[in-house]
Formats: C-alpha cells, sequence, structure tokens
C-alpha cells in the first residue's frame, strides 16, 4: 500500500517541483526586464567616468532624513543637462543624454528592487549613519545590495531580502534584534 502511494505521488511531486522551478525563473526574468524599463544604467560607467563614490549622490535623503529611493529623471539631468553637448572630446563632463528628453522631471524609469511588506520599517538613514566607536561607519550599501559598483544594468544582484538576514545583520553589527525596532 505504501509503496503504490508513492508510486503514485512521485510523478505529482516531481511535475509540482519542476514548474515551481520555471515559474519562478519566469518571474524573475520577468521582473528583471521591468526593471531595465526604457533607460539603461550603469554604475560601473558613473564611478569609472566620473568618480561618483558616495550612493548618496543620487540616492540621497530629503530634509527630514527620509530616503529618496531612485533618483527622478530632473536629479538625472542637474549632470546631464538637457541643454548640453550630446558628443565632446571633453570626458570631463557629463554629455545630455537624448533618452531624457521627452520626460517628465519627476518621472522614475527605474524600479525599485528594495521594496518592503508594510509591516517592515526600514530607515536607511539610520542604519547607514550608524557608527562604530572608532568612528568608522557599521553598514555600507553593498552590506545589503551587493556589488552594484560593477555592475552595468539595474537587476537585482543579492536577491530577497529575508528576516533572518537582516537579524544575522543586525548582531554582526551590534544593533538590536528587538521586534519593534522593524516591525510597528
Amino acid at each position: 500500500m505504501r509503496r503504490s502511494l508513492l508510486l503514485f505521488f512521485t510523478p505529482f511531486i516531481l511535475c509540482t517541483w519542476f514548474f515551481l522551478g520555471i515559474s519562478q525563473k519566469g518571474c524573475q526574468d520577468f521582473m528583471q526586464a521591468d526593471a531595465a524599463k526604457t533607460i539603461p544604467f550603469s554604475h560601473k560607467s558613473h564611478i569609472e567616468k566620473w568618480g561618483v563614490t558616495d550612493c548618496e549622490t543620487c540616492h540621497g535623503y530629503e530634509e527630514n532624513g527620509r530616503f529618496k529611493g531612485l533618483p527622478t529623471v530632473g536629479e538625472c539631468t542637474q549632470c546631464h543637462a538637457r541643454d548640453a553637448v550630446v558628443s565632446s572630446d571633453d570626458h570631463t563632463t557629463p554629455r545630455k543624454k537624448s533618452m531624457f528628453d521627452g520626460l517628465d522631471d519627476s518621472y522614475k524609469p527605474w524600479t525599485s528592487w528594495a521594496k518592503q511588506p508594510d509591516l517592515v520599517y526600514f530607515s536607511h538613514k539610520v542604519v547607514m549613519t550608524a557608527k562604530y566607536e572608532d568612528g568608522r561607519l557599521k553598514a555600507r550599501c553593498a552590506s545589503c545590495h551587493g556589488d552594484k559598483g560593477n555592475s552595468t544594468n539595474t537587476g537585482m544582484i543579492k536577491g530577497k531580502m529575508l528576516m533572518g538576514q537582516c537579524m544575522d545583520c543586525h548582531t554582526a553589527l551590534r544593533l538590536s534584534n528587538t521586534c519593534a525596532v522593524c516591525h510597528d
């Protein structure tokens, strides 16, 4: 009896496992395609060509301390001015990007990978300004986002953050792991 049940359910289990793997891969590919959206972006070229070494240059904070997240077209055109030259021998000045033509300054052409569930509160500013006793910063962007500095696209690098990963990081950085720190 046990053997017949096992023989009966084995194909079902294998098919379920197979289709789950395919659907997960398809969903991730779909999300990656959506994140690219209309404007390609290379973190690597901005770091190597323009010397942008601080993530806050494009992903800073509002005056009230709230994290801005992804930059808008208006923030990009502060460097890539709409009236600048399209090409030049001067490689020290960012050029005009025609891909911004016709886009509103408030438009965000990329999709964020870092959306937290409603029950989680996360403050980039608190985490990114936390320091050890000797003055060193406890966390850097790569701690959670991976090596975006060498990425040439807007795809996800590290994958989905799970609560266990957050708690491990809190423990390593000697931050509180009490529920109320992240949850209302």
